[in-house]
């Protein structure tokens, strides 16, 4: 066999071995992202929406309105199903680093009804800050739901209610009260 030939051989061989050594590491590299633990921000996050998306307790649609098809997903008054994204912007305790630790998560969220004939935007149900109590169950203080007593509060006079003075700026940093981002990523999941 000529030199040329052997040399060439080796040469290949060698690029073969760096191909596979740096493929190999992708592999490792990508593995670890892929299996990184969450933000406390997104595994609170998470629990937020499944919250928001959850049947309440004791809570039926108005007299005369369709009986929800999964009984246990929270529903707008005409039986649709919600579907819900929230963006964590604080938590109590402000210290914590654990879900275990915390006790109330506050969120910008949107939801919106899915179902037959329901299209973006006019599937709109909610927006706005929300603070989940967590618990067993999680229970959510919606500031829709604040200051009933008072017939001429005003939205943000609710969500001062519902959401810590530390946390008021970031609750009220947006016009009508919506996250664009929270909008755009249900928006995204709905019409998905």
């Amino acid at each position: 066999m000529p030199i040329a030939d052997r040399q060439r051989r080796r040469v290949m061989r060698w690029a073969a071995a760096a191909g596979i050594a740096v493929v190999a590491a992708g592999v490792v590299v990508a593995g670890v992202v892929l299996t990184a633990d969450p933000s406390l921000d997104d595994q609170l996050g998470r629990r937020a929406v499944a919250a928001l998306e959850r049947a309440q307790p004791g809570v039926t649609p108005a007299h005369g309105h369709a009986k929800p098809a999964n009984p246990t997903k929270r529903t707008d008054i005409d039986g649709n199903e919600l579907v819900c994204v929230a963006r964590v912007f604080g938590h109590d305790p402000a210290g914590a680093t654990a879900v275990d630790e915390v006790t109330v998560v506050y969120a910008h969220r949107t939801c919106a009804a899915v179902g037959p004939g329901l299209a973006w935007p006019a599937s709109l149900r909610e927006t706005g800050p929300v603070a989940v109590r967590l618990g067993i169950p999680d229970t959510l203080v919606l500031p829709e739901k604040a200051m009933p007593e008072d017939p001429d509060a005003t939205y943000a006079d609710r969500i001062k209610v519902v959401i810590p003075t530390r946390y008021q700026p970031q609750a009220l940093a947006y016009p009508d009260f919506v996250d664009p981002d929270v909008s755009d990523e249900l928006r995204d999941r709905v019409d998905g």
